[in-house]
């Protein structure tokens, strides 16, 4: 669980990163195109378009990858192999503009020097503003710029242009430590957000899912059998519910204990549940007691899959204390007779029918419908909608 949080949280910040700077599409090429107009000032035109050209070219293919990863969902294994591909298309856009320092550098033009600098410094302070979520590219983003502050002294020797050289990455140190700490605050706030979103997801399925079997619960099979009732009754389609009781249940309680009852109402849900359709749903309305709803199903093919479920059942091999526990359910079976018919009708004949079964000997499946529900068709059902 906490190394794939750990991978949630460094997907979310690659996310947080690749969202900071999606806004260069409407601000770098303009200042590309005013960097390189001030720089005609003292370099010549040729070299100014052939780096505008190749910088703009850049910004496209950086800004074409964030795009596409942000197409889709990615999913937190991914992070890897994206933070990859983002590292080498906007290293190449560092790269380009740390360039300046080196072939638009003038020794001993103080104008040039103060253009460079301000160039320079407004690097630094976009990359930490934009990159620090994401650790590793931040690191990538600030290593080039930091690299290219050893132009000066390398390419004019001079204790002013060493001092220049130290002052800037002296800074780029001092960004780092900024960059750091707020990295470390947004990780902290991006894992509590991940860990408040699991803990809505546990309480969210809390209230839907039946503590002890997995299956739903009573309000969330109440909810989904209302709720399919109301789509059946729109569309004119079938219907079925299933009521099953584990028989003889109380015996089980009584002779080995409320534990061995509990395991035996789990192993009869888990066995029902694999035998149903996703689209199925299977509910514990209380004790021993569940209820199924099939949608799409009529009265003959709910009769199979409440034989199927009864054959499962009865063909669990459970044992306490090296005894065999017989296990049957007793099912009732009843279909959707009217449109809009009340939830309570139908959980009312399957009730029925369901102690038919018990008083017919048990482990068998009964069914409880009216001539209204074999008269009834998909087209009157039209007629009310």
């Amino acid at each position: 669980m906490e190394t794939d949080r750990n991978a949630r949280v460094r997907l979310a910040q690659l996310q947080l990163y690749v969202n900071n700077h999606i806004n260069d599409q409407y601000l770098t090429p303009v200042l590309t195109v005013i960097v390189a107009a001030l720089l005609t000032t003292w370099r010549p035109l040729a070299w100014v378009v052939t780096w505008a050209v190749v910088e703009l070219a850049i910004i496209a293919t950086y800004l074409t990858c964030y795009r596409r990863f942000r197409a889709v969902d990615r999913q937190p294994h991914e992070e890897p192999v994206w933070a990859r591909r983002i590292a080498w298309a906007h290293g190449a856009h560092m790269l380009s503009w740390s360039s300046i320092i080196v072939w638009g550098w003038v020794p001993g033009d103080a104008a040039n020097l103060m253009f460079t600098m301000l160039v320079h410094l407004g690097l630094v302070s976009a990359t930490v503003a934009m990159s620090n979520p994401h650790r590793r590219l931040l690191l990538s983003d600030m290593s080039i710029p930091m690299v290219a502050l050893l132009a000066p002294p390398l390419l004019s020797a001079g204790a002013f242009n060493t001092g220049l050289a130290m002052l800037g990455l002296f800074y780029c140190a001092l960004m780092l430590c900024v960059a750091a700490k707020i990295h470390q605050t947004t990780a902290e706030a991006i894992e509590l957000r991940l860990r408040n979103e699991e803990l809505i997801a546990r309480l969210e399925r809390q209230t839907r899912i039946d503590g002890l079997t997995g299956v739903a619960n009573r309000n969330h099979l109440l909810a989904t059998g209302n709720a399919e009732i109301r789509r059946a009754s729109r569309f004119g389609h079938p219907m079925a519910l299933l009521m099953l009781d584990i028989d003889h249940f109380k015996s089980i309680n009584d002779t080995h204990g409320h534990l061995v009852g509990d395991r035996v109402i789990k192993a009869v849900a888990d066995a029902c549940a694999l035998s149903l359709r996703d689209c199925d749903c299977l509910g514990r309305m209380g004790g021993e007691e569940f209820v199924a709803i099939l949608p799409e199903t009529d009265l003959g093919a709910a009769v199979a899959v409440a034989e199927r479920l009864r054959a499962t059942v009865e063909a669990l091999r459970l044992t306490h204390e090296g005894r065999p526990l017989v296990t049957t359910v007793s099912v009732g079976v009843t279909v959707l007779e009217s449109a809009s018919e009340p939830l309570a009708n139908l959980l009312s004949r399957a009730d029925v029918a369901m102690y038919r079964a018990k008083k017919r000997g048990r482990n068998c499946v009964e069914t409880e419908v009216t001539s209204r529900a074999l008269a009834w068709r998909p087209q009157d059902v039209a007629a009310t909608v």
